[in-house]
């Protein structure tokens, strides 16, 4: 997704995109976006095709700073998921997500 801001992800997660969290178990801890699935970074393409998860699915990838899931986003790009996209980090993104919730 060229020029992705945080609102326009959000957007994508919105449409119904399947969310990964790249960062490790201990990041995880402190916080992570509802219904997120848990993959490494480092094992993001073998994860993702474990999962059975068709090349055209749009996928938002989060860590912790965006480098991480930006290094994740391109492994699966090169693997044919097109639809990959960097979320950027955490802490961001779920304050746009948790504007958006009503109430």
């Amino acid at each position: 997704m060229p020029n992705s801001t945080p609102e326009t992800i959000a957007d994508a997660i919105a449409a119904g995109a399947t969310v990964i969290d790249v960062r490790t178990a201990e990041e995880m801890a402190e916080g992570t976006l509802t219904g997120a699935l848990p993959i490494l970074h480092t094992e993001i393409v073998a994860g993702v095709e474990a999962l059975n998860i068709p090349a055209d699915t749009t996928l938002v990838l989060y860590c912790r700073s965006g480098r991480r899931s930006g290094v994740a986003t391109s492994a699966l790009q090169a693997a044919g998921y097109r639809n990959a996209i960097n979320g950027g980090g955490y802490t961001e993104l779920a304050a746009v997500l948790a504007e958006r919730q009503p109430g």
